[in-house]
């Protein structure tokens, strides 16, 4: 049996917006079209905090003028550019309000932003790494509805004896100012902003390489052999979570970056974690769980983004559930069991605080430790339950079946639904009414 671990430990340690709203645009959510980011980004070791420009690509879809709205947090904006000409800086209430003038539906246009801050959250600093967790709307300007996917280009000025890993691939190195070296990422395919991310420091790195992907790993204080030693399993849990999507790895390469601390988060092509997340794997195999957890993202999570933050259990119900299968296939059944007890347990803790809530919920949730009871653990309950319904053959060919389907795209809970009933061939509105619509 693997040993107990706190919840606190169990849980990926970011702060989850408590509301579903919208936070994109004003006038017209069909007003323009994200096409891209270009983040032009210089963080500061010694001050904590960064300076940067990010240029958004837009493609206008209403020919009259509209106002759009990006949140600035704690963030300075210092100049607007719109289609090459400056124009004004208007905040108002913590966001950025751009006016876009008229034009025939169809024509691009350039925002390029300025700005300059310590971020209140979202950047990590520590001694000789930085890194990025989830809150990408605070460390550069950007919209954070997960619906709104977009490609990035990542520009990062770092200290010449630091290594980065940034969401997609390696362009180019060169020269920067004042000393600094430039490094070029770029994320071809869309994704939500949230996944957008990069660490940087004095790492250890080594790599291997499985089938046609590269796994990189990569550490703050651990050399190359406890690198390796610590992170073996991610090779045959990669090849076991691609057997059940149906689909490859969706990246070259995947990155694993270990660092001081409590860390567990997944952005596109890598995930930063924490020694004390990782750490007891050395005294316990069993306690493998946050590497399969954020590689699992890389599919459900990443490639298939949920549209709204009220479906957000299709990220991470699914993904502890897939945490569970993975330790049914590696340790046996009673593995699988006792991830879905431990879900079972803080589901049940929610209860008895009198906050129970279908998956699909769309208010506000008392504190996050109850929220991620509903999303994470009540989400996870439900897929076994699903699994139970259909018999494995079915349940697995359909899951096979959302998550080609969906894959690179942005689902909400009917999308999952009905991928499911295709393959079962009746429908399932009953259960999923019950467990996910609460009708």
């Amino acid at each position: 049996m693997a040993l107990p671990v706190s919840f606190l430990s169990r849980i990926r340690r970011f702060i989850l917006p408590l509301s579903a709203a919208w936070l994109g645009w004003q006038g017209g959510a069909d007003a323009a079209e994200i096409l891209s980011y270009h983040a032009r980004l210089q963080p500061d070791m010694a001050m904590h905090s960064i300076q940067g420009q990010t240029r958004i690509a837009l493609r206008g879809t209403a020919q009259a003028a509209s106002q759009l709205s990006f949140p600035v947090h704690a963030l300075n904006v210092t100049a607007l550019e719109l289609d090459g000409s400056s124009i004004p800086v208007n905040i108002a209430q913590g966001k950025l309000l751009v006016a876009l003038p008229a034009s025939p539906p169809g024509q691009t246009h350039s925002l390029q932003i300025s700005y300059q801050g310590k971020p209140d959250k979202g950047l990590v600093f520590g001694t000789d790494y930085v890194y990025t967790a989830f809150h990408t709307c605070h460390w550069m300007i950007c919209d954070e509805a997960p619906g709104i996917r977009a490609s990035i280009n990542m520009e990062i000025q770092l200290p010449a004896d630091y290594k980065l890993v940034a969401s997609g691939v390696p362009v180019a190195i060169k020269p920067g100012p004042d000393g600094l070296v430039s490094h070029l990422w770029h994320q071809q395919r869309a994704d939500a902003s949230y996944l957008y991310g990069f660490a940087a420091g004095k790492f250890q790195q080594t790599t291997e390489r499985v089938g046609e992907v590269t796994l990189d790993y990569y550490g703050a204080v651990d050399d190359a052999a406890a690198l390796r030693k610590k992170f073996q399993p991610t090779s045959q849990m990669l090849e076991f979570l691609q057997q059940k999507a149906g689909v490859p790895f969706p990246h070259p390469t995947y990155s694993q970056v270990l660092l001081p601390g409590s860390e567990a988060q997944e952005l596109s092509s890598f995930s930063v974690i924490g020694k004390q997340m990782l750490d007891p794997i050395l005294d316990e195999p069993r306690e493998d769980w946050v590497i399969v957890h954020e590689l699992a993202h890389q599919w459900w999570g990443n490639s298939l983004t949920c549209r709204d933050w009220k479906d957000f259990w299709l990220n991470e119900g699914i993904t502890v559930f897939m945490v569970a299968a993975y330790k049914e296939q590696r340790w046996g059944h009673a593995a699988y069991v006792h991830e879905l007890e431990l879900a079972s347990k803080r589901w049940q803790a929610a209860i008895d605080a009198g906050f129970d809530k279908p998956l699909a919920y769309v208010g506000d949730y008392p504190s996050l430790r109850i929220q991620r009871a509903i999303t994470y653990s009540k989400g996870a309950i439900f897929m076994d339950v699903l699994r139970k319904e259909l018999g494995d053959e079915l349940f697995w060919q359909g899951f096979r079946h959302y998550t080609q389907q969906y894959a690179g795209k942005s689902v909400d809970s009917r999308d999952f639904q009905l991928a499911m009933e295709q393959t079962a061939g009746r429908p399932l509105g009953t259960l999923f009414d019950a467990w996910v619509n609460g009708k």
